[in-house]
């Protein structure tokens, strides 16, 4: 078997245990599995002096390595997004601070305009160019480029989002029991973070660090990519890359985290 094909099965095979694993702390810990799991409260559902950024969950090797931007990998695409900005976007935008931290938000009709989305309304609307393909190495730069540009700044979602039908379907889906393994988002990232599972450690699951270089993945990716591979790891559909529901989870994700500074891009297992 040729090694990239090993690490891979080995990889998958790790995964899989891993969830089975999580399943079995989760039932113990919170009841069955099987049981509703749902929440009606427009308060989000970690307080705000008990947030902590993924960050706080890995070991301090990879600490340190997203902290030094010298060791950082995802520096790399920090550096070619900066050159498409120069190229394409500075003519409108004399700053790239803040654009991140502004997104995701609401467009008029109420669909999520992401900051992805955003990027590809102007590659179409202003540069005149055709739009980026998902999780392509371009729209990747100049996504991660933004979010590192917005360092330090916390996303600016209203507490009026609550009210939009995108956020009360990403909250329905974020609390849905489902997957072979009966359980939801909410499962872990609400009730089992900090707890560990083999090597592990569950974290809040906030998307403040994303775009993010994976160990896992050898190379940085979206908050799209690690939501759809949640999907995978909880064993039940998983959406294509362009389902509303992803982007609606961004914005779930970016009002619960409220409060804390985006830090892409961040190093993670």
């Amino acid at each position: 078997m040729p090694v990239r094909s090993a690490l891979a099965f080995a990889w998958l095979a790790n995964l899989r245990a891993f969830c089975s694993s999580l399943a079995f702390c989760f039932a113990l810990t919170c009841g069955a599995a099987n049981s509703a799991d749902s929440t009606t409260d427009a308060q989000p559902p970690i307080s705000r002096d008990a947030l902590r950024s993924g960050t706080d969950y890995i070991s301090a090797t990879l600490r340190a390595q997203q902290k030094d931007d010298d060791l950082n990998p995802g520096m790399l695409w920090v550096d070619q997004g900066r050159a498409l900005f120069e190229r394409d976007c500075a003519i409108c935008h004399k700053t790239p601070r803040g654009l991140a931290a502004a997104h995701p938000k609401l467009a008029p009709d109420g669909a999520v305009i992401t900051l992805e989305r955003a990027i590809n309304v102007c590659q179409t609307t202003r540069v005149n160019r055709s739009p980026y393909a998902i999780e392509s190495q371009p729209l990747l730069a100049l996504a991660t480029f933004l979010s590192f540009s917005s360092r330090g700044m916390s996303q600016a979602t209203p507490a009026t989002v609550t009210q939009s039908t995108s956020w009360q379907r990403a909250q329905a889906e974020f609390t849905r029991i489902q997957g072979k393994l009966d359980f939801s988002c909410r499962s872990c990232h609400d009730k089992l973070y900090g707890k560990r599972i083999r090597t592990q450690t569950i974290s809040q699951g906030h998307g403040v660090g994303f775009p993010a270089y994976r160990v896992e993945w050898q190379t940085l990716g979206s908050l799209n990519r690690r939501l759809r591979a949640c999907y995978f790891g909880m064993e039940t559909s998983v959406p294509v890359p362009t389902d509303p529901i992803l982007a609606e989870l961004e914005l779930y994700l970016a009002w619960r985290a409220q409060g804390l500074p985006l830090e892409a891009p961040a190093v993670r297992r």
